[in-house]
């Protein structure tokens, strides 16, 4: 099982596959990718990377109603669509790279979401940037500097999730984390 992108509105189709696989979309925490537009080829891969980790992924480039909002230039769609996707995820993943600080909503979405995320709320820093650069009201928020701390971030909530034992229940194969060097993310991240 791979986990899903819930911006896709063709959830009829996600639910419906889960459902053939017994695993509710309910069972399978969501990840609210946070990123910089500039950041899209970066924050795509990371998508994907947590897709394939068998966990759920909000990427706002598969929202249909974002995308419309966005053509009609009207920012309460786009501010309502954004809302929607971090109060249907569990967690949220700032991207951290050098055009973040360009970004004019991705504080918008930190702050939305910066109390109801708590501790849930993670920041990846890109390698290019330095790790005391970052803004005060972001170094209160865990950083995961590299391959390895994202790898124990998306573990840990596999584990917190009880997602090892639902899979091997239905007989499914559990996927490992690949090494630094084979890494689809090793062009970004570190090996922290």
């Amino acid at each position: 099982m791979e986990g899903i992108n819930r911006a896709l509105k063709d959830q009829k189709i996600n639910k419906a596959w889960r459902t053939l696989e017994s695993v509710s979309t309910d069972d399978v925490p969501s990840i609210f990718i946070s990123y910089q537009r500039k950041d899209e080829e970066y924050a795509k891969d990371v998508s994907g990377y947590i897709v394939s980790k068998q966990l759920d992924v909000y990427f706002d480039l598969e929202d249909n109603d974002l995308k419309f909002s966005k053509q009609l230039n009207n920012p309460k769609g786009v501010t309502t669509s954004i809302q929607k996707g971090l109060n249907e995820s569990d967690y949220m993943l700032v991207i951290i790279s050098p055009d973040t600080y360009k970004s004019l909503w991705v504080p918008f979405e930190v702050g939305y979401a910066y109390d109801s995320m708590g501790d849930n709320l993670k920041l990846l820093r890109h390698k290019d940037i330095d790790k005391t650069s970052l803004p005060s009201y972001l170094k209160v928020k865990e950083m995961l500097n590299g391959t390895e701390s994202l790898n124990r971030f998306l573990d840990s909530i596999r584990k917190k999730h009880l997602i090892y034992e639902s899979l091997l229940e239905k007989g499914e194969k559990i996927k490992t984390f690949s090494s630094y060097y084979s890494n689809p993310l090793s062009k970004y991240l570190d090996n922290e």
